[in-house]
């Protein structure tokens, strides 16, 4: 009785010491959590039309042409559809869908996927392209494409890569997002909005931080999210307020999905390999 009553007292310490160390707004409600089938998860992506989730699953080095990597299918609830969907890949991140097609970034590519089969149709790439990272798309037919360790945004258009901007206050961008005709492009800590239209650059948001991912939740307001565990509502002019913080148990948060008619969040947790889903109110 004494050892059962020792363990059961070790496992309420336990599950008290970890919930004092994550930070969980209660605005968000954790509905599931998988790993199944997912290894180092980089990023995820809401598809509205089929109600599905992809997901980049990087599979160990970042930034090696290991040819492991590969694309899931979930779905919303969270069960696993296809683990290996797609595969040929090495370092699979950021991901957007035109046309019927999937792009994902894959280091120094971008690769055009098609969404009936999962198999890659297609790769572009581009002599100053260095780390491929997240992908924005514009409806009216543009794929913006961010390189964090270059000097451009790149745009696939007319089945060529090719530079969109190579200001110096997008250099070295990650996280993009397209909204109301601007490019957003996340930086170190800041987010910078270019004009689709005339390509002039302008301060958005300050005082960021690290940017991974960038999601739209409503009118001029934002859901951002860093490498080491953080997610935060953003605001033109105002403070971030941190949403979520799972860095106290070292398990990240890359590139954020968002279903907006729903108002859910899914974080990516990479070297955790799994993808978490947040209810936010």
């Amino acid at each position: 009785m004494k050892t059962i009553l020792s363990l059961l007292v070790s496992l309420l310490l336990l599950m008290s010491a970890y919930s004092q160390e994550i930070y969980q707004h209660e605005r968000l409600t954790l509905l599931w959590e998988v790993t199944e089938g997912l290894k180092t998860t980089e990023s995820v992506l809401f598809d509205p039309t089929e109600n599905v989730l992809y997901v980049a699953s990087i599979n160990d080095n970042p930034w090696q042409k290991d040819g492991n990597g590969y694309i899931s299918k979930l779905t919303t609830q969270g069960s696993v559809i296809t683990a290996s969907w797609a595969t040929g890949l090495s370092a699979p991140k950021g991901m957007g869908i035109l046309n019927g097609r999937l792009y994902v970034t894959n280091i120094d590519e971008v690769a055009e996927i098609d969404l009936k089969t999962g198999k890659i149709i297609n790769r572009f790439t581009h002599p100053e392209a260095l780390n491929l990272n997240d992908i924005a798309v514009n409806p009216d037919g543009q794929v913006y494409v961010s390189d964090s360790k270059g000097n451009y945004i790149f745009q696939l258009q007319d089945s060529k890569l090719e530079i969109f901007s190579d200001s110096p206050e997008i250099q070295g961008s990650n996280g993009l997002c397209v909204v109301k005709r601007q490019l957003l492009c996340g930086q170190d800590n800041s987010v910078v909005a270019i004009n689709l239209l005339t390509k002039e650059v302008t301060t958005l948001i300050e005082n960021t931080g690290g940017i991974d991912g960038i999601e739209v939740i409503g009118k001029d307001t934002f859901l951002i999210s860093d490498w080491s565990g953080h997610v935060y509502m953003a605001e033109a002019g105002k403070e971030k307020f941190l949403l979520l913080d799972t860095t106290p148990i070292r398990k990240n948060a890359a590139d954020i999905g968002y279903n907006r008619s729903e108002g859910i969040l899914y974080v990516p947790t990479f070297f955790s390999n799994g993808v978490a889903a947040y209810k936010l109110d």
